[in-house]
């Protein structure tokens, strides 16, 4: 049988064979085997769609190998005089410049926090307007394509049970061809005894 040429003939609702439990566990078995050699990687081994991004390819490479992310460092935002070389130019420079950029990054908490204060109510209920009616919208959506497929459903039952009284019309007149067949047959091979009988005498 060609592989690329397959017919699949199922009616679901005229063929009971699957309610045979034998036949339910012949075909479990059969998925059971096929999953068994499925064994997909959950992640490529390669990492060609991030080869123009270092930070997205070491960041891949890290999840595939299965490493933890590295500690979140809180040391760049501790303000704290140097206590090595205190003498250092430098040195005091750098803590300078952190304390500048600690005292800019709450400056800039706090004026987040007025703004939440001042207009993050308004900003809630607007977003929560938004998500009721994405929701409303995604579920009316839903409802419809259930009702889609409820109809398909019933479309597929109804022409495959008027396909299954035809089919069994034409079975019965197989098996009514058949039978006649087989009497004529009976019914030509005594014939022809009587014919030899017949020639004998």
């Amino acid at each position: 049988m060609d592989s690329q040429h397959v017919t699949l003939d199922s009616l679901p609702y005229i063929d009971k064979e699957y309610d045979d439990p034998a036949t339910r566990e012949h075909v479990l078995s059969l998925i059971q085997e096929e999953m068994a050699q499925m064994s997909p990687p959950l992640m490529p081994k390669s990492a060609h769609i991030f080869k123009t991004n270092d930070t997205l390819r070491k960041e891949y490479e890290r999840v595939r190998s299965g490493h933890s992310l590295p500690p979140f460092d809180t040391e760049r935002y501790k303000i704290s005089a140097p206590s090595a070389d205190a003498t250092s130019v430098h040195t005091w420079e750098a803590a300078s410049n952190n304390a500048a950029s600690q005292l800019e990054h709450q400056t800039t908490r706090i004026d987040n926090l007025e703004l939440l204060q001042n207009f993050g109510a308004q900003a809630w209920k607007l977003s929560n307007y938004q998500k009721e009616q994405l929701l409303s919208s995604i579920e009316s959506r839903t409802q419809a394509l259930r009702d889609e497929g409820v109809h398909v459903n019933k479309a597929r039952k109804y022409e495959q049970t008027e396909a299954g009284v035809k089919l069994k019309e034409l079975e019965d007149r197989w098996s009514d061809g058949v039978r006649r067949c087989v009497e004529i047959q009976v019914a030509c091979g005594r014939l022809q005894q009587e014919i030899d009988v017949l020639a004998n005498k």
